[in-house]
């Protein structure tokens, strides 16, 4: 029998966790990992696919969309702390996305090493603001227990990232095979009791209300919730208002909240004309927008993760906080208030109901007819593009999404309905999208992925690598490049607060990005007439299906 070592250790936990891939940017620390994993794949023993990246932040960024379609938690290995940096914003990304992913690096540098304030050097503190739990492993310490911690933390609700510093040869260091796994502790989150007296309390402020709104963020990261919320909101004949993190809510579905193309910021906001706001599994976004609730409107805050990093809603503290799992608590809450409905509450809630709907199919028109009318301007419209997207894709397609100024056509001109066809990025990262992509399809080989970014998405996403890894390990997605060519959501802010039309933002002449999706051995093509644009959407996922990934560049007006 042969030697047991660290290495084999780290397996034989991942594999007990139920990883699936190893995304990682080599070095000499985690070599001795990865020949382990060659040598478990070689002889059909249990182990996970090591994936390459040629960019540490393409393999964090592969682990958060690799999360996102399949629910597992997920591996990162770098090389010490230059590639602990060079992750850079994919780590703030996988905060706010609530991501469980252990990345792990070895220490380096000299004994005694400090900082300008001649404090020992602390390689955690790089990105201690940014996970739930960093730890350096001691002499002593038992790899095992420390993994299992690591991923009972990272994958704790609310969920997120975890750093271990793990010394230079431990993955070679023989251990004892004899380890008996402490049973899980349980999470408090989800141990926690529906308290049925609030919900009952709960039940009937929506009942009174004359203009509940249902607001969620990141309830379809649990896909059964989705059918739960569109019940409850049935039964309560509330609009729903969602984040576009995850596919929370059918956007076809007659209580989706439209906005009005027209008007800016979509007002009058559904969540200034609310009486009565039910906020669900969410959080403010890194960006938010201005719009706030009416001072007088009751907030009811549903979550498992009621401290929201620290800040109450909109800075205000909720008339009612609910520590509940959504999963539980939506259901629960849907049945109070079906009980509870009276004939006289029913009738009304008809009415309302058919209020909305009309309202609902106006705005959708008007988001179709916006989008047909501009079916030969030049340059191609972002809303034409959308309308397209959603001609060619089925119920299947997954839509990964970092768009920023042309996120509201996205979010109404492409039709999603099902739980887990749309992903988005919750952080500010700009670069997400490619490698999420890559993570996506390595989830789901056998459905078209469609990564939707802007030109700078593109650029700061590290094409070159993502569409390597894409093209050796079989993982063919389409990237669709919304090219404005500018830094547009830059451009409005500068022009709203200075008034002025152009700050240098603009990237003209902009890289032959097709180009370089060839020189990937991936499929390119610049798109720059309305008519063309089905017709090379439909040529490009050809492409991915035969095994090829895809590139489109569509070169968009500055709107």
């Amino acid at each position: 029998m042969g030697t047991y070592t660290g290495a084999d250790a780290f397996l034989e936990v991942i594999n007990r966790y139920g990883v699936e891939h190893v995304f990682f940017n080599p070095g000499i620390d985690n070599a001795p990992l990865l020949e382990a994993i060659s040598e478990c794949r070689s002889s059909d023993k249990p182990s996970p696919k090591s994936i390459l990246c040629l960019d540490e932040s393409v393999a964090m960024h592969a682990a958060h969309g690799h999360h996102m379609a399949t629910g597992k938690a997920q591996v990162v290995l770098v090389h010490s702390e230059l590639g602990t940096m060079q992750i850079g914003g994919a780590i703030h990304n996988a905060q706010w996305g609530k991501i469980p992913v252990i990345f792990c690096a070895e220490p380096l540098g000299p004994s005694g090493r400090v900082n300008w304030r001649q404090e020992p050097f602390d390689q955690g503190s790089m990105v201690r603001n940014f996970v739930k739990w960093d730890h350096q492993l001691q002499d002593g310490e038992d790899l095992r227990e420390v993994l299992q911690k690591a991923f009972h933390v990272a994958s704790s609700e609310p969920c997120g990232p975890v750093y271990l510093i793990l010394p230079r040869g431990i993955y070679d260091r023989e251990m004892n095979s004899a380890y008996v796994y402490e049973e899980e502790a349980h999470d408090p989150y989800l141990s926690a009791a529906v308290d049925m007296d609030t919900l009952e309390e709960v039940a009937d402020s929506l009942i009174e209300a004359k203009n509940p709104l249902i607001i969620t963020g990141y309830l379809g990261r649990n896909r059964q919730a989705v059918p739960e919320l569109v019940s409850l909101a049935e039964a309560l004949c509330a609009r729903v208002l969602t984040a576009d993190v995850w596919m929370n809510f059918p956007n076809n579905h007659p209580l989706f909240a439209f906005m009005d193309p027209d008007t800016p910021w979509g007002g009058p906001s559904y969540l200034t004309t609310a009486d009565v706001i039910l906020a669900v599994d969410y959080d403010m976004h890194y960006a938010a927008p201005p719009t706030v609730p009416d001072p007088n409107s009751k907030i009811i805050h549903m979550d498992m993760d009621l401290k929201n990093k620290g800040e109450p809603l909109w800075k205000r503290i909720p008339d009612i906080s609910v520590p509940v799992d959504s999963s539980t608590a939506v259901p629960a809450l849907r049945d109070i208030i079906s009980r509870k409905l009276t004939a006289q509450d029913r009738e009304r809630l008809k009415r309302r109901f058919e209020d909305i709907k009309r309202e609902h199919a106006r705005l959708r028109e008007k988001w179709r007819t916006m989008a047909i009318t501009s079916a030969e301007q030049v340059p191609i419209t972002r809303d034409w593009l959308c309308h397209c997207i959603n001609e060619v894709i089925t119920e299947e397609t997954i839509i990964v999404n970092q768009t920023i100024t042309p996120s509201a056509s996205v979010v109404h001109q492409i039709e999603r309905t099902q739980p887990g066809s749309m992903f988005s990025c919750a952080g500010g990262s700009i670069g997400w999208a490619p490698g999420a992509g890559l993570g996506v399809k390595l989830g789901f080989p056998d459905r078209d992925v469609i990564s939707l970014m802007g030109d700078g998405a593109f650029v700061y996403g590290c094409p070159v690598a993502t569409l390597w890894s894409a093209v050796f390990y079989n993982a063919p997605f389409l990237s669709v490049i919304f090219n404005n060519q500018a830094y547009n959501a830059i451009k409005m802010l500068f022009r709203e607060t200075y008034d002025v039309d152009n700050m240098g933002a603009d990237i003209k002449n902009p890289p032959d990005y097709a180009m370089v999706a060839q020189s990937c051995h991936a499929y390119g093509r610049t798109v720059e007439k309305p008519a063309d644009v089905i017709p090379a959407l439909k040529e490009a996922l050809e492409q991915t299906r035969k095994g090829k990934p895809a590139v489109l560049d569509v070169r968009l007006s500055g709107r």
